[in-house]
């Protein structure tokens, strides 16, 4: 899993979804944005960034799911966690949106595992 923090949450996605990290640097708005669309990074084809997480301008994880290619706004990606699949705990209720697909503990800390194709189609 690639771990981040978007928000004050910890979070994680897994490896084989994350394409790259890049700084948050040169993203250029667009007019009259999706819900959740932070903007664009130039590049051939442009890279749409969202950020449902609410992350800062710090960090965007570059995700490939399905035939989408985004980035992921997020605060900063904190490195590489090996966990067990039967470690994962249930999704918390009440998301109006399914983002979050499973719940992870470590440390005394909740971290929350983000679903690469659920935030796909936020675009």
């Amino acid at each position: 899993m690639v771990r981040f923090t978007a928000d004050n949450a910890e979070y994680c996605l897994p490896v084989s979804a994350a394409r790259s990290v890049r700084t948050a640097d040169g993203i250029l708005s667009l007019p009259d944005p999706g819900l959740d669309v932070a903007g664009i990074i130039p590049g051939d084809p442009p890279l749409t960034v969202i950020s449902p997480l609410h992350g800062s301008r710090g960090h965007i994880l570059v995700i490939e799911s399905g035939d989408k290619t985004f980035g992921l706004l997020v605060d900063v990606v904190t490195g590489l966690w090996r966990i067990n699949d039967a470690d994962i705990g249930p999704a918390p209720e009440g998301q109006s949106r399914p983002l979050i697909s499973g719940t992870l503990h470590a440390g005394g800390r909740l971290i929350l595992v983000a679903d690469p194709s659920a935030l796909g189609g936020q675009l």
